[in-house]
C-alpha cells in the first residue's frame, strides 16, 4: 500500500469519526478474550444456560439469560462480568442503522502462532465497518485495507455477512470467523488462524432444550453448519469446497459436549455432483468398496470435545479436552490429535482473574509411543493440506507439533484488562511439509497484551518475544502491535 493511499485512508477515517457508534450485531464474534472470559464466568455460575464453546455465539440467546438480572448475591467479579455482558447485549440489540465503526492497527512481526484473541494479522490494517439490524434481517459490511499482506490480498471483506432470521434459525452468507472448541490457544479443527472462508451458514439462534422426553436429557443445544469454497488460484488444487458442521449441548449446567465434522471436497476438476456430496456425508469416501483414487469424494476430519466444570461452586476449576480424528475406522474418527486444558478463576483487589494451562498435539495417534507423522492436516487429494490462503484452518502450529501454554487474564470492573501468555512449542517434529517451519524447531514465546477504553474508543497494545523465530523468518523475535478502534 502506497504512502498516498494510506494518507487518504486516514483522512477518510477522520471524516467518519463523528459517525461512529456502538455496533449492533446478532452474533458475538470470536476474538475478544475478556468477553469470552466473562461469558464463561456467567455460564459457570449457571446464569447462561446454553453451550458456550461454539463461536460466534448468539446474542439473543445470551441477552435472554442476562437481561433484567442484578448483581445481588453474586461475588464482585461475577457481578462485574454480568454488567459488561449486559451492556454489550443492549448495544448489540439496537435496531436500525449501526453507524460506522473504525479500527486502525499497526504491527511489527505479526504473530504466526495465533490464539483466540484477535491481534493484527498484517503490519498495517485499516478497517471500516457499518451495518443494519432488523427483526428478520442483519447486514454487516467490513472493508479492510492492509499493508504487506501475507497472502497478497490488500483489500478484504472479512467479517461481512448478510443474515436472514427464519424461525429459530439464522441463514447467512459471508466471511465470518469461527472458533469451535473449548481451547484458548488453538482449536484442532476450526479456529481463527486462517482468514474466514466465504460460506453459506445455518445456525440455531436459541439453545432451548428439546421438549420430547426422549431428547430433553441433552439439555440446551446449538447446531451450526457452513458450506463454503476456498481460494480459486495460487494453490495446488483450486476451488476446493469446505463443509463444517457442529452440534454442542449441556446435559448438566457443569458439563458441555461438542461433536464436530469438517470436509474438503471437489476442486481441481474432481467430481463435484450431488452423488459425490452424498457419499461424503454418509462417510463412504475411503478408497475401496468401489471407491477409487479418481472418484474418492474428499478429505474429512471429525471429533469430540468436552468442558467439565467442578460441580462444587467453591472449587473454581474447569477441565476441557478436544480429540479430532484425521481418519475413520468403523464409522468413527480415528488417528486422533489431542488437546487438554485446565482453567481457574477468582477475584483479587486488582480485579477478576482467570488462569489456564493448555497442551495440544497435532500428531496423529498422539498418545502412542510411536505416533503417525505426516498425517495431521495432510492428505493425498489436496497437496495444500487443511489450509486456506496459506494458513492452517485448525491449530496455528500446523501438523506434527506440540504446544504447552499458560495464560492469565486480569479484568478491571470498567472493562480494561491485561493478559499474559507463555508458550513452549515444538514445531514440525518430523521435519516434513509444514506451513511455518521447514525443519524441526523449538520456540519459546511470551506475549503481554493490554486494552483500555477512553472517550474516543479503545486502545489495544501487545508486546511479545520469541526464541527460535529466526527459523520462521521473524527476525529478531521481538513483536509489537498497537490498535485503536471505535464503534465496535
Amino acid at each position: 500500500m502506497s504512502a498516498s493511499a494510506f494518507n487518504a485512508s486516514l483522512a477518510l477515517l477522520c471524516v467518519l469519526l463523528g459517525a461512529a457508534t456502538a455496533h449492533a450485531d446478532p452474533w458475538l464474534a470470536p476474538g475478544d478474550e475478556l468477553l469470552r472470559s466473562d461469558v464463561l464466568r456467567l455460564a459457570d455460575e449457571g446464569i447462561l444456560r446454553g453451550p458456550v464453546t461454539t463461536w460466534p455465539l448468539s446474542w439473543p440467546d445470551i441477552a435472554r439469560d442476562v437481561n433484567g438480572l442484578t448483581g445481588a448475591g453474586l461475588d464482585d467479579g461475577t457481578a462485574a462480568a454480568l454488567m459488561r455482558v449486559q451492556r454489550q447485549a443492549r448495544a448489540a440489540a439496537n435496531f436500525g442503522f449501526a453507524g460506522t465503526g473504525i479500527r486502525v492497527s499497526g504491527s511489527h512481526e505479526p504473530a504466526l502462532l495465533r490464539s483466540f484473541d484477535d491481534t493484527p494479522r498484517e503490519e498495517g490494517e485499516i478497517e471500516l465497518r457499518t451495518g443494519w439490524l432488523g427483526e428478520r434481517l442483519a447486514i454487516n459490511l467490513e472493508a479492510d485495507l492492509v499493508a504487506d499482506a501475507d497472502d497478497g490480498r490488500k483489500t478484504r471483506l472479512d467479517g461481512s455477512y448478510l443474515g436472514v432470521n427464519i424461525g429459530n434459525f439464522m441463514f447467512s452468507a459471508g466471511y465470518m470467523d469461527r472458533w469451535w472448541g473449548p481451547g484458548w490457544d488453538g482449536s484442532l479443527i476450526l479456529s481463527t488462524n486462517a482468514r474466514p472462508i466465504p460460506s453459506f451458514t445455518i445456525e440455531r439462534n436459541y439453545t432451548d432444550a428439546f421438549k420430547s422426553p426422549l431428547l430433553s436429557w441433552i439439555g440446551p443445544w446449538r447446531a451450526s453448519i457452513a458450506v463454503g469454497e476456498a481460494e480459486d488460484h495460487d494453490v495446488a488444487v483450486p476451488g476446493v469446497r469446505f463443509l463444517a458442521a457442529r452440534v454442542n449441548f449441556r446435559p448438566r449446567p457443569w458439563l458441555e459436549f461438542g461433536l464436530t465434522r469438517t470436509a474438503q471436497w471437489c476442486g481441481g476438476g474432481r467430481a463435484c455432483g450431488l452423488d459425490t456430496f452424498a457419499r461424503l456425508v454418509l462417510g463412504r469416501d475411503n478408497r475401496g468398496d468401489g471407491v477409487g483414487a479418481d472418484d474418492e469424494p474428499g478429505n474429512q476430519m471429525a471429533g469430540y470435545d468436552m468442558r467439565l466444570r467442578s460441580p462444587w461452586r467453591r472449587l473454581p476449576l474447569a477441565f476441557y479436552t478436544q480429540w479430532i480424528g484425521e481418519d475413520e475406522a468403523g464409522g468413527l474418527p480415528s488417528k486422533f490429535m489431542g488437546q487438554v486444558g485446565l482453567e481457574s478463576w477468582g477475584n483479587s483487589p486488582l480485579g477478576a482473574w482467570r488462569l489456564r494451562g493448555e497442551f495440544s498435539d497435532t500428531t496423529c495417534s498422539f498418545t502412542r509411543a510411536m505416533p503417525q507423522f505426516e498425517c495431521g492436516y495432510r492428505n493425498s487429494l489436496y497437496p495444500q493440506g487443511y489450509s486456506y490462503r496459506g494458513r492452517p484452518i485448525g491449530h496455528s502450529m500446523d501438523n506434527d507439533s506440540r504446544m504447552y501454554s499458560v495464560g492469565a487474564i486480569l479484568a478491571r470492573d470498567g472493562g480494561d484488562h491485561f493478559s499474559l501468555t507463555v508458550k513452549r512449542v515444538e514445531l514440525n517434529r518430523d521435519g516434513g511439509i509444514h506451513a511455518i517451519s521447514a525443519i524441526p524447531v523449538d520456540v519459546d514465546d511470551v506475549e503481554l497484551r493490554a486494552r483500555r477504553g477512553f472517550r474516543l474508543g479503545q486502545i489495544s497494545a501487545g508486546l511479545g518475544y520469541e526464541t527460535g523465530g529466526e527459523t520462521m523468518g521473524s527476525g529478531s523475535g521481538l513483536r509489537v502491535f498497537l490498535s485503536w478502534q471505535q464503534g465496535y
